[in-house]
């Protein structure tokens, strides 16, 4: 890790924002035969027996900096055609070549949560769920995999729900946001018997934009913006959450009685 790097950074100044609640504490950067480390807080120590799920927040998976380059590239023209034969437009098979941005693009389109604002679900024990049928509403899935996560019990779902709205809030109000795009962020969920909780982590490609620019992290993504979706997959979770704790997914989900 470089000295300076941008997640030391992120943390440093999110120990001076409200949103110092919702991430791990940051003590200190550390430096190991000329390499440097990042010293924060063990999350699980509050756990006896946790369960983690982990979700890749945000819309885009790239930052700005890494796809203005417009030269084609067979290269990832042969990637898009290996992954997808029919992906490419008929301009770009008579040049068998495309863009990094095109390529990145394509490879978000092939997530089928990308949309909702998030992806790469990952449990503890469990491989990422990153692809999710097609033959159903992609909310209702999601809430399938939460409610498994969860083994149907409300409790927990209901703490998430409100620390998920405590995120947002914080996040909204957070002055460090509004001037840097935030890619490739996770949030970390864990509970077991006695408690569940949630915190933003992940911070290496947090970067400051253009001064003079300001996010608000849901508005649809140009090159210039640097816009991001975190917000709004934040909205989608928070609105999949709520109606799973109200039932409105139908019976068929398997929600356990728990009235607590």
């Amino acid at each position: 890790m470089e000295k300076e790097n941008h997640e030391t950074k992120t943390y440093q100044a999110l120990m001076g924002e409200s949103l110092r609640d919702v991430v791990p504490k940051f003590y200190r950067e550390i430096e190991y035969q000329g390499e440097y480390f990042i010293e924060m807080e063990d999350l699980l120590q509050r756990f006896s027996d946790p369960n983690i799920m982990d979700i890749k927040m945000g819309k885009r998976t790239f930052l700005e900096l890494e796809v203005k380059n417009p030269v084609l590239r067979k290269d990832l023209y042969d990637k898009m055609v290996m992954i997808d034969p029919d992906a490419p437009t008929e301009e770009e098979k008579k040049q068998e070549a495309i863009t990094k941005l095109r390529y990145m693009q394509f490879r978000e389109q092939e997530n089928s949560t990308a949309d909702l604002g998030f992806r790469k679900i990952r449990m503890s024990g469990q491989p990422p769920n990153t692809n999710l049928k097609k033959t159903k509403r992609k909310e209702q899935q999601v809430a399938e995999v939460m409610l498994s996560f969860f083994k149907s019990q409300m409790s927990p779902l209901k703490s998430l729900l409100t620390r998920l709205i405590e995120i947002r809030d914080k996040f909204e109000n957070s002055i460090f946001f509004k001037g840097h795009e935030i890619i490739g962020s996770s949030l970390l969920i864990v509970y077991d018997e006695d408690s569940c909780n949630a915190w933003m982590i992940d911070f290496a490609k947090t970067f400051p934009v253009d001064t003079g620019l300001t996010l608000d992290h849901r508005t649809s993504w140009e090159i210039g913006t640097h816009e991001d979706g975190y917000l709004s997959g934040l909205d989608n979770l928070i609105q999949i959450v709520q109606n799973i704790v109200d039932g409105k997914f139908g019976p068929d989900l398997g929600v356990a009685n728990d009235n607590s």
